[in-house]
C-alpha cells in the first residue's frame, strides 16, 4: 500500500474527510474540556458546523500556500467549494446525529 500523499490527505479533508477530522477534533475536546461538555447542544451543533467549514477551509489554504492548487483570489472555484464542502458535511452529520429510527426510539 503506497502512502498517502500531500495532495490526496488535502483533498480528503477539502471532500468528505471534513466531517471525519472535525468529529475527531469534538471528541478530543470531549475528552478534555470540562467546558466543552456543559455546553447546551444547540452550541455543540455550532462548534461543530464550525470545524465542518473551518476544516476545507484551513485545506484549501494549505493547498494554495505550498502549491498544490487554487488561488487565493479566485473565490468561485477555490473557495466556495471549500466552504460548500464544509457546511454539506455539517448538514450530513447533523442529520446523521438527530435522525432516530422509530424503533430504536421505542426500545
Amino acid at each position: 500500500m503506497e502512502p498517502v500523499s500531500w495532495q490526496q490527505a488535502l483533498g480528503f479533508a477539502m471532500g468528505p474527510g471534513a466531517a471525519i477530522i472535525a468529529g475527531v477534533l469534538i471528541s478530543v475536546a470531549v475528552d478534555y474540556s470540562a467546558r466543552f461538555k456543559a455546553l447546551a447542544g444547540k452550541w455543540k451543533v455550532a462548534v461543530f458546523t464550525g470545524l465542518c467549514v473551518a476544516v476545507p477551509v484551513v485545506a484549501q489554504s494549505l493547498s494554495i500556500a505550498t502549491a498544490v492548487g487554487g488561488a487565493w483570489g479566485d473565490l468561485p472555484t477555490t473557495w466556495w467549494p471549500a466552504v460548500w464542502s464544509g457546511l454539506s458535511a455539517a448538514g450530513i452529520g447533523s442529520l446523521w446525529h438527530a435522525w432516530k429510527p422509530e424503533r430504536l426510539r421505542n426500545s
